[in-house]
């Protein structure tokens, strides 16, 4: 979790399209959920669900 939290803000310097950069911050949402950071784990995709339309999978990770 460690390396994923490291990446945070900086998943865009990894490149790659748009998808691939949600995929790290959704797996780095879900490891802080896991060991219930939920705050934090709510923070990451919440600027992403409140600016498109969006999955229901996003949701999940809201709640």
């Amino acid at each position: 979790m460690e390396l994923l939290t490291g990446l945070g803000a900086e998943v865009a310097r990894l490149g790659g399209v748009r998808v691939e950069r949600e995929i790290v911050q959704d797996t780095l949402a879900r490891a802080l959920a896991d060991v219930g950071e939920h705050a934090r784990a709510a923070e990451l995709p919440h600027d992403r669900v409140s600016s498109r339309d969006h999955h229901v999978y996003e949701d999940l990770l809201l709640a």
